[in-house]
């Protein structure tokens, strides 16, 4: 009988922790872990994570049910542009392509869809901007917009930082 209550009272505080953990998780908020940057399109302005992680950029926004007014993701590429897909997607998504410091092309209100939906950049793009679909015509983004971009918080890598260097030349 009391091996029976300790292993009752051993699974009651395991489902306890594992409770208490699962809320921690769910409380926080979405990319929390991630540097974050400003881009500044003109006098627009978009407070972006940026994904450093394998994992982190594959997941991208994906699972999300929307992003707050103002916000977005930026990946950077290390080589030729990767193909990005609406892998778990919920809503619409539009993409700017940065390549020296400016807009190289715009991709709107790509739809969500999975890995059947994709977008690739059409030249040379060195990061790509996602925003809600309908941010950029909403703002006048426009094809050779400048774009400054400024790390906010010291957690992006300096691999990273070079890139916006390298973008400014």
């Amino acid at each position: 009988m009391t091996i029976l209550r300790i292993h009752r009272a051993a699974c009651l505080a395991l489902a306890g922790t594992v409770a208490l953990l699962s809320s921690l998780a769910w409380a926080a908020p979405e990319g929390a872990d991630m540097p974050l940057v400003r881009m500044d399109f003109g006098e627009h302005s978009v407070m972006a994570e940026v994904p450093v992680s394998s994992a982190q950029r594959i997941k991208g926004l994906g699972g999300r049910r929307a992003l707050e007014p103002g916000r977005g993701m930026l990946f950077i590429f290390y080589g030729k542009p990767v193909t990005m897909c609406m892998r778990d997607m919920n809503f619409s998504l539009d993409f700017i392509w940065l390549n020296q410091g400016k807009v190289s092309q715009i991709s709107p209100n790509v739809p969500p869809g999975g890995v059947k939906v994709s977008v690739r950049a059409k030249g040379d793009a060195q990061m790509v901007l996602e925003v809600p679909g309908g941010w950029v015509r909403e703002h006048g983004v426009h094809l050779g917009q400048v774009v400054r971009i400024k790390p906010l918080d010291g957690k992006l890598p300096s691999t990273m930082t070079s890139k916006f260097n390298q973008e400014k030349q």
